[in-house]
């Protein structure tokens, strides 16, 4: 037996989609906004890394040429 879809279950399913629709736009709203934060994070991190690591470089840097001329007769 076969049931054709009439008028009534087309407009059944929009309107379900419409529903599923405002669900979901928050959600995802929010998912982006928590995505922004993220990589924010991430970017923060990065940059912090890289300035320690550079001031370990000039830390030793500077620790040697302090070694160096400690040891210097004079």
């Amino acid at each position: 037996m076969v049931v054709s879809a009439g008028p009534w279950s087309s407009e059944k399913a929009e309107m379900n989609i419409l529903e599923i629709n405002k669900k979901l736009c928050p959600q995802l709203a929010e998912k982006k906004q928590q995505f922004r934060n993220s990589k924010e994070r991430f970017l923060v991190t990065q940059v912090a890394c890289f300035l320690a690591s550079r001031q370990n470089k000039y830390s030793n840097i500077k620790s040697w040429f302090t070694l160096s001329h400690e040891s210097w007769p004079g």
